[in-house]
């Protein structure tokens, strides 16, 4: 999706905080990927794990506006398959996944995406410990202590 204002990129707070980023471009929208590529400067130094997604990867016809009719258009279909291809190009300049999908066709790829992305968490989880509000705070809750709290009332034995 492509903000508004393509100008518009979320602040470096938001994708500090995030554990993980699924970034998604239509191939059919020349604007979504370059949306993408002025977003991977902002995560160029981020540990987060980051998955691509092209979407539409079903569409290689184009409408014709004159006669309202769906035409096949060589031109455009290459120009898809180069945009795809840009996907994939970013993916490996980020290092991270990359996934074409049609999910208005099927929904199992997507979920393989979201699997796939989810894992990445949590290994990265186990890789850092850090707790969320020292990924907030960022290291200065290094010298605070934080209260664990014990068993509650209601777990112990009534008489």
């Amino acid at each position: 999706m492509v903000p508004a204002h393509a100008d518009d990129l979320p602040p470096p707070e938001t994708i500090n905080w995030a554990d993980g980023l699924l970034l998604v471009y239509s191939i059919t929208d020349r604007r979504s990927i370059a949306y993408l590529k002025r977003v991977g400067s902002l995560i160029a130094d981020s540990d987060i794990p980051v998955y691509i997604i092209g979407n539409k990867n079903d569409m290689v016809c184009k409408l014709n506006n004159e006669t309202g009719s769906v035409a096949l258009d060589l031109a455009v279909e290459t120009d898809l398959v180069g945009r795809a291809e840009e996907g994939a190009i970013l993916a490996r300049n980020f290092d991270c996944g990359f996934s074409e999908v049609a999910a208005a066709e099927m929904v199992a790829p997507v979920a393989v995406v979201f699997q796939e992305l989810c894992r990445a968490v949590l290994a990265a989880r186990r890789k850092s410990k850090h707790s969320l509000l020292e990924r907030m705070l960022g290291t200065r809750t290094s010298n605070l202590r934080l209260y664990a709290r014990g068993k509650s009332d209601s777990a112990l034995p009534k008489d």
